[in-house]
């Protein structure tokens, strides 16, 4: 698949812009292949990489069971493709589609909030429902900043008279 031209010529100036081209980037590769080949770091990485993989297998965070997976779906309340950013997010979606619960990601939904540094940013939770009125966030794992954006959610909502739901993987 080509790319549109202008999209090429962008790519190409921020590539130059950052010092990457031709040459340099045959610099690096050369680079990059003197010190796998001659380090003697090399085989200590490669061999803490290779555990590091195989324990992500097996905590399911990578490879075809792993929780973050995108896809594509189509989702029949809206009559559209919407993306859904994880497989825990497919599943919910598919859960609503069997219950006949409308929901939807496209929902142009998104929520001020101050990040703990203190910087402005915005949140924009995972679905809508459409007949109660409910926002959805779905969630493998979270952290000290997905507490923030919830907060600002239920302020959100509160505001509107609408709900907010943290849903964790295998319904916790």
């Amino acid at each position: 698949m080509s790319k549109h031209p202008d999209v090429a010529k962008s790519r190409a100036m921020k590539m130059t812009l950052a010092g990457m081209n031709e040459e340099s980037n045959r610099k690096r590769s050369k680079s990059v292949n003197h010190f796998w080949s001659e380090s003697p770091l090399a085989p200590i990485l490669r061999a803490e990489a290779s555990d590091r993989a195989i324990r992500l297998l097996d905590e399911n965070k990578i490879g075809p069971q792993a929780p973050f997976k995108t896809e594509h779906k189509f989702n029949p309340f809206t009559g559209t493709e919407e993306y859904m950013h994880s497989s825990w997010e497919t599943a919910f979606l598919d859960t609503c589609i069997s219950r006949g619960y409308p929901v939807t990601k496209d929902h142009g939904i998104t929520i001020p909030y101050t990040h703990p540094d203190g910087s402005a940013h915005t949140y924009v939770p995972d679905f809508y429902a459409f007949e109660d009125r409910t926002l959805y966030e779905v969630k493998g794992r979270h952290d000290e900043v997905d507490v923030v954006k919830w907060e600002a959610a239920q302020h959100f909502c509160a505001k509107r008279g609408w709900k907010f739901q943290v849903l964790f993987e295998g319904g916790s």
